[in-house]
């Protein structure tokens, strides 16, 4: 796949360069010279490896176009992370290249599970390079959900297709229509599109919630390295205490309008105003089932105190019932954006709860992910609302079995086509949990343990497995052999095996 006659993977790999010259920047400043030429030869590497792959494929005719775009995806996504681990492992020798190829497929596919237990020990340069390559995934993410997946209805177009009937799904700024009898555009050219629209959206994102973490009171450094994690959702951090531990609450609150703008699309779409934008927000079914979701979970740890957990002192303090109401509602809202970060109160909401570990409502949310064409992973909010919708349906025809349910074709074009394709993806994503599942436990995995690393993985919510399994490591607990069927599982679970299987069909690749 080429753009003017260019080839975009050669592209990819220029701009993993560029990336690359941040962490050198900062070695040299902080006087850190052996990381310093660990980054100095993997820029010198991957620049020259890009230019001979360029010089190598400029002008050249490019096969099947989508057969290209698969080609693309997967060079990214399965060579990328090989050689963005390269200045790390030459940074860290005493560190496998198998478990730093780990890191980075984690990073670029922002699922955010990583080998690094204590990241605070790490240089500043290594864990910047950590943090910007799930920044730079999370944009990879956006432009392949816009560019790729979307002209081919995947990635959760499929269900929207039948909420928008007739018109052009998820257009961006000046992309031509794909209805029939029209010309299609090249692969480079929607690319290019793309990140001309996404681009000044993601940059300005991340630029304001660094300010606003610098203005509450973090580091200049980890406030950059926060926004890098929250507005991608890799939910990567760079200290041993938490992401919030030094500025407490004021930090979470500052972060939860981003959290929620991570996971939808409507800040990148075509509409020309800012009020446009809000209204189509606003009146998002993806929002208001994320909002929903989240307070039921957050009102039910509250709650489940007065119920579950008997030991209430009468002498307790105002503040605790506050910090746990607070703690569950942010850590709900962000497992179920698939970064998560969990909030500083979160222990004080699992003891409030009494709950010994919840870690299965948490696996929950995560599976239940963001919205479409988001850097979110999991299975995405808008196939929950359709097949809830169709239930809805199911269950009024159970009371009224003559009723003709209104609210127009594309309503109940959601309720039939919609939820018949999300039924198909559900029961896709679940084989593939299985499958994962059995190939850990081959591997020597407990149950447990398998199903916590099997739903980090393919929801791209790397945290879960640290929180639902009480001291599990990726480093320690994993053998090689389990890490290596989990990038698998990963790269499954940012493209979705709903697109997967739609892209290695022969009759597309023709």
């Amino acid at each position: 796949m080429s753009w003017r006659g260019y080839p975009v993977f050669g592209l990819f790999l220029f701009t993993l360069a560029f990336l690359s010259l941040a962490p050198i920047i900062t070695a040299i400043n902080q006087g850190l010279w052996a990381e310093a030429k660990a980054f100095g030869y993997a820029f010198v590497f991957t620049s020259i490896a890009a230019l001979l792959l360029t010089l190598a494929y400029q002008g050249r005719v490019s096969p099947a176009e989508a057969r290209a775009e698969f080609l693309t995806l997967a060079g990214v996504l399965i060579v990328g992370p090989g050689v963005a681990a390269l200045p790390i492992y030459f940074a860290l020798p005493q560190a496998s290249y198998e478990a730093v190829y780990f890191e980075m497929v984690s990073a670029l596919t922002t699922t955010g599970a990583s080998i690094f237990d204590r990241p605070g020990e790490l240089s500043d340069p290594i864990n910047l390079w950590r943090v910007l390559c799930g920044w730079f995934g999370g944009m990879i993410a956006l432009t392949m959900a816009f560019a790729l997946l979307a002209p081919r209805n995947l990635g959760g177009y499929e269900v929207r297709g039948a909420l928008d009937r007739g018109d052009s799904i998820g257009r961006l700024r000046g992309m031509p229509k794909w209805a029939g009898g029209q010309k299609r555009e090249a692969a480079g050219d929607r690319i290019a599109r793309a990140i001309r629209s996404i681009t000044p959206v993601y940059l300005s994102l991340t630029a304001i919630l660094t300010l606003l973490l610098i203005a509450v009171g973090q580091e200049p450094f980890k406030a950059l390295a926060s926004a890098f994690s929250l507005i991608s959702t890799s939910g990567l951090q760079v200290s041993n205490d938490g992401m919030f531990a030094d500025v407490g609450a004021k930090g979470e609150v500052v972060v939860v309008f981003f959290l929620v703008v991570a996971a939808s699309r409507h800040l990148y779409r075509s509409e020309k105003s800012l009020s446009d934008r809000v209204s189509r927000f606003r009146a998002d079914p993806e929002t208001r089932v994320l909002i929903f979701v989240v307070v039921l979970v957050s009102l039910w740890l509250f709650l489940r105190h007065f119920f579950g957990a008997l030991d209430i002192t009468a002498d307790a303090d105002i503040v605790d019932p506050m910090a746990a109401l607070w703690g569950g509602f942010f850590t709900a809202l962000s497992f179920a954006v698939t970064a998560g970060v969990p909030s500083d109160s979160w222990e004080t909401a699992r003891s409030w709860s009494g709950l010994g570990n919840p870690g299965l409502v948490l696996m929950g949310l995560a599976i239940m992910g963001g919205g479409i064409a988001s850097t979110a992973g999991g299975i995405k909010l808008l196939r929950a609302y359709a097949l809830f919708k169709h239930g809805e349906r199911e269950m009024e025809r159970l009371v009224r079995p003559s009723s003709i349910a209104g609210s127009g074709v594309a309503k109940r074009g959601l309720r039939r086509e919609g939820a018949q394709i999300a039924w198909v993806f559900l029961m896709l994503f679940l084989v593939t949990l299985a499958l994962t599942m059995l190939a850990l436990s081959l591997t020597g995995l407990r149950f447990e343990l398998s199903l916590a690393a099997a739903v980090a993985a393919l929801s791209n919510t790397g945290p879960v497995f640290g929180v639902a399994v009480i001291d599990g490591s990726w480093r320690t607990t994993l053998t090689p052999e389990a890490r290596a069927i989990l990038v698998a599982a990963m790269i499954c679970g940012r493209v979705e095996t709903l697109a997967l299987i739609a892209m290695l069909n022969p009759n597309l690749m023709r």
